[in-house]
């Protein structure tokens, strides 16, 4: 299957590191309005260096939307215009208009478009999925889930992330929230109680190279689900180095699940008194520096999954656009709460 990438950043990067190693893919190439960047990720990774988005659809049968955020709906729709599968990567869209017109139509093409929550299929998120299904934890009480990292801090310089094009899609809350809301709604299949949400959104680096900077680089997002799990979700970008990572904690009646990434391949089981490291197995792929354990195989894995959904016609282990516009709701809903907190802190 000839699979073109648009985008020549990191997570196009990623997703032909991965495209690599699965039988029976075959990276076309990739179209990027930097050709520049395009022609260095042909030469590293294969495929060609497209001129036009045009060519890259001409030659691939299936295609990854991996361009800035602001660039998802356009590349998106015209992929699947021209009959194209297309894997869209997160978030969907810049608002809430962009993704219901992709939502929309999506449900009038044959072409099943997927999204790009590639955390769904971490190997200790599959196993947490399987023990909430199956109750071996109990009734769950709450959910703690927290990524923090340091790119604010590190990256001096102005780019599209800091923007106001991406209508705040780009900030800790849009970027890596929006892996932790899907992740909240994949395990748990339930909303969010709205009339429940407390958020705080904040910027701590406000300029880059004289340019103000548009988004938020520290949120937190505290409030219940329909079901009455509480919720305690917190994303940084400006978080010191030491204290940098990914968590997840789930606690049931019964027992309590617990990842962080600091312990690299393993999450703990705990009930009572009695606690058990299980360790994952190993990977395919060497996750970057600045990733977690299993970051870079979940593209991989994804990317199987999609495969063989085009194959079979199945897409069921697989984000659809149907989510996708769930949590960019969710997300809206998040961007709002914690605009309406700073607007009642000015107003005092």
């Amino acid at each position: 299957m000839k699979i073109g990438i648009i985008g020549a950043g990191g997570i196009a990067k990623a997703h032909a590191k991965a495209l690599s190693t699965v039988k029976g893919a075959e990276l076309s190439g990739f179209f990027d309005i930097n050709s520049l960047a395009s022609r260095k990720c042909a030469f590293e990774y294969g495929g060609t260096a497209f001129t036009s988005m045009q060519e890259l659809l001409n030659q691939s049968t299936a295609v990854i939307v991996s361009s800035p955020n602001f660039c998802h709906k356009e590349h998106a729709l015209e992929a699947m215009a021209a009959g194209k599968y297309v894997l869209c990567e997160k978030p969907m869209a810049v608002s809430m208009e962009e993704a219901e017109e992709m939502k929309s139509r999506a449900s009038q093409s044959a072409y099943i478009p997927i999204m790009g929550f590639n955390y769904r299929h971490l190997t200790f998120v599959k196993r947490l999925k399987d023990m909430i299904s199956g109750n071996e934890l109990g009734d769950i009480l709450s959910i703690n889930v927290h990524f923090k990292k340091n790119s604010a801090l590190r990256r001096k310089k102005y780019t599209w992330r800091d923007h106001s094009k991406s209508n705040k899609t780009s900030g800790a809350l849009g970027d890596l929230g929006v892996h932790l809301i899907d992740l909240i709604l994949y395990l748990f299949d339930s909303p969010f109680k709205l009339d429940s949400l407390k958020v705080k959104m904040m910027t701590v680096v406000k300029e880059k190279e004289q340019k103000q900077v548009y988004v938020d680089d520290h949120s937190e997002v505290y409030g219940q689900l329909e079901n009455h799990v509480f919720v305690n979700m917190i994303t940084s970008k400006c978080t010191k180095s030491d204290e940098c990572g990914f968590s997840i904690e789930v606690n049931g009646q019964n027992g309590v699940f617990y990842y962080h990434s600091r312990q690299k391949n393993q999450f703990l089981l705990r009930a009572g008194l009695t606690e058990q490291m299980i360790t994952m197995p190993d990977t395919w792929l060497t996750d970057p520096e600045n990733e977690f354990y299993g970051w870079a195989d979940s593209f991989r894995v994804q990317l199987i999954q999609w495969m063989n959904g085009i194959r079979d016609r199945n897409f069921a282990s697989l984000a659809t656009f149907e989510d996708g516009y769930k949590t960019q709701f969710y997300l809206n809903e998040f961007f709002n709460k914690g605009q309406q907190l700073s607007l009642s802190k000015q107003a005092n």
